[in-house]
């Protein structure tokens, strides 16, 4: 089982297209309800500009956590935080993202790092940025620069994250997972189509 989660006006073909809108295969406010499907019964999560939204965001984390197998996909691009001039003044953005955002879900990294009582455990396998048209092109020492000290360098950020579900503390990567995630992610993305 594949879930499309805050679909919009766009639609993925063998995918459980999820939103609160009427169009969608599901209608569901994931702030205020749960996924309505087992638990560890879904193989991949894609979500494209939809995390952000969340008034819960860790709320809506976890129903997707739980739903994902253990080894199961989560695909994901968020506006990248220090985008000024859209991200960070849209009012109905209540969460920000940049390429640290999911190390608190992992054990190898920052999870336990603070006092949170979360069960939710996820691996990343990469990230990757989206820079705007003026830094798209410089040596990466001059990206990674820009985008550590300045706003407005990078619009979006994608994630590709595995589930790692009790009783595992971890999974195993293979060298060429980050790129097959990451062909995997382009392709959903391109599929998308619009109503």
């Amino acid at each position: 089982m594949k879930l499309h989660i805050g679909c919009g006006r766009t639609r993925l073909e063998e995918f459980v297209n999820i939103d609160i809108i009427d169009e969608c295969d599901l209608k569901l406010d994931l702030d205020r309800e749960p996924l309505p499907f087992s638990d560890d019964s879904v193989d991949l999560v894609y979500a494209y500009h939809s995390l952000e939204h969340f008034s819960n965001y860790l709320g809506a984390l976890e129903e997707i956590w739980r739903v994902l197998r253990h080894g199961g996909v989560f695909l994901l691009e968020t506006p990248y935080y220090t985008l000024g001039q859209y991200n960070l003044v849209n009012p109905f953005h209540k969460t920000h993202f940049n390429e640290f955002s999911f190390d608190f879900f992992d054990l190898a990294k920052l999870k336990q790092s603070a006092n949170e009582d979360s069960p939710i455990l996820f691996t990343k396998a990469w990230h990757r940025f989206h820079y705007l048209p003026d830094f798209a092109d410089k040596p990466a020492h001059e990206q990674d620069f820009a985008r550590r000290h300045w706003f407005n360098v990078v619009r979006a950020i994608d994630f590709g994250l595995y589930a790692v579900k009790p009783p595992h503390t971890s999974l195993d990567i293979t060298a060429d997972a980050p790129e097959a995630m990451q062909v995997q992610f382009d392709a959903i993305t391109a599929a998308r189509t619009f109503v």
